[in-house]
């Protein structure tokens, strides 16, 4: 019973201790629009892996180095780039799955004393899906991630590299771009 008592009285003081000491925590950002046009119409849009730059803002240009493989160059100081790969493409379901394999590092800080990069947006293990369904009123988009903010060691964070700063950075991404791409597609 003595060992007992003296197991739980440990747990208990390592709880709170645990608990406060983390990581990030996996984060999600999900948004949709509804657009005037045919599904197909905004699926030949979504589906171009090729053509991001086409309808996203925040996107310079696109450059396919293989089928899978696209270079984003971000319309940003410095022109920063992002490398994702394609997972998979569904035209059943018209859906795409890709992910963010490579960022540029935009400038490198000391923080805590060591060296903490920036990179071209603050999130990692980054994974997403944008679909396209037909709605009353033509077609329903959803773009949704999940990911980690980049900043992978315990709080405290560096300014801008928080769970909210990811997520907000994520959210403004996609309301642009669905925005963008209503725009587009309602001409």
């Amino acid at each position: 019973m003595n060992k007992f008592l003296a197991f739980l009285a440990a747990a208990l003081i390592a709880v709170p201790m645990v608990s406060s000491a983390h990581g990030p925590t996996r984060q999600q950002v999900k948004e949709t629009i509804t657009i005037n046009a045919e599904p197909e119409k905004v699926w030949a849009m979504l589906k171009d892996f090729g053509g991001l730059h086409n309808w996203l803002p925040a996107v310079a240009s696109t450059e396919l180095t293989s089928d899978t493989t696209r270079i984003l160059t971000i319309a940003s100081e410095g022109s920063p780039t992002i490398t994702e790969k394609l997972l998979k493409t569904d035209e059943e379901k018209m859906m795409v799955t890709y992910k963010i394999t490579d960022m540029s590092v935009v400038k490198t800080i000391t923080f805590n004393s060591k060296d903490t990069p920036y990179f071209t947006i603050p999130v990692a293990n980054y994974k997403a899906w944008l679909s396209v369904k037909a709605v009353e009123g033509g077609s329903e988009v959803l773009w949704k991630a999940k990911f980690y903010r980049s900043f992978m060691d315990n709080p405290p964070v560096p300014e801008g590299q928080s769970d909210k700063d990811a997520k907000n950075t994520i959210q403004g991404i996609f309301t642009s771009g669905l925005e963008n791409l209503k725009m587009i597609m309602e001409k």
